[in-house]
């Protein structure tokens, strides 16, 4: 049988440089599967945007291949045949070529020989191949002497973008996910001359996906990936190409205040420089405009058109005038907490805590909703005003105002950003906060009183875990309902010093598991059973074990995939 002919050099022949290269990150991501080898070719499923399926052939002109992508089914050898190919020649058992196949003619080889035909012969071939190829006649037609805006005919890349959506009554799951192939070839362009086609194809390509997005399943976020992908080629294209600045600041405005999907919402700073001087200067008329228009701010609305249009201010002030120009900007509006958040917050990361706590305090007063100070928002206005007021030194204020988050919200969270903020008084504060969880929720419970979000046992049990508190927090755990991944935690801790005390608590989450009714339920059950036998035979209850497992099994004998878990965790009594 001759030598195999499959090698990594003979792929990289059958491709072009950036679909090797592509395919060759792809077969190292490892998303070539159901590889089914036939003699001498090879099947197999890549998973790009989408699954797709490759088949490849060894011949006697060489390797041919096939994929059900856009790009390979205009007969190409794409990224995703590489990423076979590759896989095919790692496989243990690499395709030899059949009998009688010619060694593989070398490109100085074919230098050569069309070194020595007839120029007239040249010509014709590489018209022919100029016809099936629009982006080798653009090519062709600027080495000419055409102007490169107008040489390439961008008609069969339109239809490649609309047939990728197949807009129809519905696109199926994963059915946008071709057009980022298509893309793909739109980018190419801009290596090629061709930037300012390549601008055009991407802004068509972002109105097709918006037109589909009533008829897709959008369940993964394959919308937007696909549109990040049109404006990522679409931003390269503008820095390559010579785009008009003003025609293209009035398309960048026009789509955003459009777009349902938040296109060109984030433009800037990102096409500054693109825009130029004079581009910048229509953006930015046209965008105050727009803001100048807005009515009046009506608390508790919220208004599509005003958020996309102060966004675009926003970025358009933070861009060119910094941070006072982003707070004139935002503190035209600023009427609720949240609002007087977010300019303490644009302060704030500018190192100018003294004027963001002057936001805050202002936000505080706005109780909306809610009766505590700030509203919803009070939680992250005391926040930063804590870290405020330690960059200023002053620890106590701080302290009173992480307090009162704790107070409103007692979490492992907001109990270590107290504690790391009053470190030289910090007996005093644990003492006062573990105090609210011991006696709170008793006295509401009495009182008939809700409990603060964050309260109860689980709160004071996750706090002394943290702390290394075991024995603390194991009776903690026992003295009310508590969440079932810390009651695992503390049993897990308990059963380093005490198992007998533990093993009670693994069967009483393993049951609670069984009662979810569903095999991943039962595996994590079996799991946990089998842990406590291990922790039974530490405190000499083997026996014990042995007479639960085997009153549980009689107990849920109908349950057939709960019996499978058991006796796949090699459990006793299967």
């Amino acid at each position: 049988m001759a030598r195999v002919v499959v090698s990594e050099e003979l792929i990289r022949h059958c491709a072009d440089g950036r679909s090797f290269d592509r395919g060759k990150a792809y077969f190292a991501q490892g998303v070539v599967r159901r590889m089914a080898v036939d003699g001498t070719s090879v099947t197999a499923t890549v998973d790009g945007t989408r699954p797709y399926r490759v088949r490849l052939r060894v011949t006697a002109a060489g390797l041919e291949g096939e994929c059900s992508c856009p790009y390979g089914a205009d007969g190409m050898f794409c990224k995703h045949c590489v990423a076979a190919g590759l896989a095919w020649l790692a496989s243990e058992e690499p395709t030899p070529a059949p009998a009688g196949v010619p060694a593989k003619v070398t490109d100085a080889a074919l230098r050569d020989f069309l070194h020595r035909q007839d120029t007239r012969w040249l010509a014709a071939e590489l018209l022919r191949v100029a016809r099936a190829d629009p982006l080798l006649r653009a090519r062709l037609e600027v080495a000419a002497g055409a102007d490169p805006r107008h040489a390439f005919d961008d008609r069969v890349l339109r239809r490649r973008l609309e047939d990728a959506i197949e807009l129809d009554e519905h696109v199926p799951y994963g059915g946008l996910g071709r057009i980022e192939d298509v893309l793909g070839e739109v980018a190419e362009l801009i290596g090629e001359g061709f930037a300012d086609q390549a601008v055009t194809l991407a802004e068509y390509a972002m109105g097709l996906i918006e037109d589909a997005a009533g008829y897709v399943d959008d369940s993964d976020g394959e919308l937007g990936d696909a549109l990040a992908a049109a404006e990522r080629v679409h931003l390269d294209a503008c820095r390559a190409g010579r785009p008009d600045p003003e025609a293209l600041a009035d398309r960048l405005v026009d789509t955003a205040l459009a777009s349902e999907y938040e296109v060109f919402l984030d433009a800037m700073p990102d096409y500054a420089e693109v825009l130029g001087e004079a581009g910048m200067a229509r953006y930015r008329q046209r965008v105050e405009a727009a803001w100048q228009a807005l009515p009046p701010k009506r608390p508790g609305r919220y208004d599509s058109n005003r958020f996309t249009v102060t966004h675009l201010m926003e970025r358009l002030a933070a861009c060119e005038g910094g941070t006072d120009a982003l707070v004139e900007v935002l503190a035209r509006d600023a009427g609720s907490a949240y609002d007087m958040l977010r300019v303490a917050q644009t302060l704030a990361a500018d190192a100018r805590p003294e004027e963001a706590l002057h936001w805050i305090r202002r936000g505080l007063d706005d109780t909306g909703d809610d009766d505590w100070p700030g509203g919803r928002h009070g939680e992250g206005l005391r926040a930063l005003g804590a870290e405020c007021l330690l960059r200023l030194g002053r620890r106590a204020e701080a302290a009173e105002l992480l307090w009162a988050n704790f107070e409103a919200a007692p979490t492992l969270t907001a109990y270590q950003a107290l504690r790391a903020a009053t470190a030289e008084d910090s007996t005093m504060w644990r003492d006062r906060a573990l105090d609210l969880l011991t006696d709170r929720p008793a006295a509401e419970a009495r009182d008939g009183v809700g409990r603060p979000r964050g309260a109860g046992p689980s709160a004071l049990v996750e706090i002394l875990l943290w702390e290394g508190d075991a024995d603390g927090a194991w009776q903690a755990a026992r003295q009310g309902d508590c969440r079932q991944d810390l009651l695992l935690r503390v049993a897990r801790a308990r059963a380093a010093t005490h198992p007998a005390d533990a093993l009670p608590v693994l069967w009483q989450v393993a049951e609670r598991l069984i009662e979810q009714r569903n095999r991943s339920a039962y595996r994590e059950a079996a799991g946990l059973l089998a842990e406590s036998e291990s922790v039974a035979g530490r405190c000499g209850r083997t026996d014990d074990f042995q007479a639960h497992l085997t009153t549980l099994r009689a107990a849920h004998r109908a349950k057939r995939a709960l019996r499978d878990e058991l006796d796949r965790a090699r459990l006793p009594g299967g």
